[in-house]
């Protein structure tokens, strides 16, 4: 792409951003710190995989990632005033810390804010007041604080549970394919994205995809490539890693650029 990504974003009236896997920097930390690997190892066996979900909910608590944060806020410096929505693969919700209004991001996918039971028709629970939850955060914590991570065969990492019912994080992930995903923490932003989105046809409208992966293909990227091939006006930047082709169909209304979105955020943002 020739142009600077802010010369591109002021050519358009409107802007939706995709954030994906690029972005995680929980599952990405987690796997490269020595003192969770046991407990990753663990989760490995079929019987156990439950647990990696909250091992990560425990590293995501206590650790940050400076880097990601200064990506966001120069996300949100690009975009500056033009109206825009957000649309997240993954359950960190980072964008709403770094200047990201929660009332124009959605995150259909799932979060770590509530759990659920495996009734969706349960009404969903904080993890913030649910015991059951964070005394086996707390038990967590501890094997890494104090055991450098390391397991002695005899730790008891039961389900946690509330009212009869066991609790998972809302997250739809392979971990928890055997469960319903409880959809109503996203449903009224949903409505809302569908509603800006259905606003946009015909309309100047630029569509930036930033590390998504192919996890979750029927949420952004099959429809990021739809509303381009409808809207005569619509223009996709599609920067992943791997995972930056695009369509034929689209080629002339696409830039595909190999590069972390992460890093392309950042060297992007330099100067403004």
């Amino acid at each position: 792409m020739e142009k600077r990504l802010s010369q591109v974003i002021g050519e358009y009236d409107q802007i939706i951003v995709a954030i994906g896997s690029e972005w995680d920097w929980i599952s990405t930390g987690i796997k490269g710190d020595e003192r969770y690997q046991e407990l990753i190892a663990f989760c490995e066996e079929d019987s156990n995989k439950w647990l990696l979900p909250i091992i990560e909910f425990e590293y995501g608590y206590y650790n940050n990632d400076d880097r990601i944060d200064e990506a966001y806020k120069a996300l949100r410096k690009l975009i500056g005033n033009k109206p825009y929505f957000l649309i997240s693969e993954i359950f960190i919700h980072d964008a709403l810390l770094n200047g990201f209004d929660e009332k124009y991001s959605v995150y259909p996918c799932g979060n770590y804010r509530y759990l659920q039971t495996t009734d969706e028709n349960d009404n969903l629970l904080d993890v913030t007041i649910t015991e059951d939850f964070n005394v086996l955060v707390d038990k967590i914590h501890k094997i890494i604080t104090e055991k450098n991570g390391h397991l002695t065969g005899e730790e008891n990492f039961a389900k946690p549970f509330q009212d009869g019912k066991n609790l998972f994080l809302n997250q739809k992930r392979l971990e928890y394919s055997n469960i319903k995903y409880n959809e109503s923490a996203y449903l009224e932003n949903w409505g809302m994205y569908t509603q800006f989105l259905s606003n946009t046809m015909g309309k100047s409208l630029l569509l930036l995809e930033l590390g998504v992966s192919l996890n979750y293909p029927t949420v952004i990227r099959w429809p990021f490539e739809k509303v381009v091939f409808v809207n005569d006006k619509a223009h996709l930047i599609r920067v992943h890693e791997k995972l930056y082709h695009h369509t034929p169909e689209i080629k002339e209304k696409t830039d595909s650029i190999k590069m972390n979105s992460v890093n392309y955020i950042l060297q992007e943002s330099e100067g403004l």
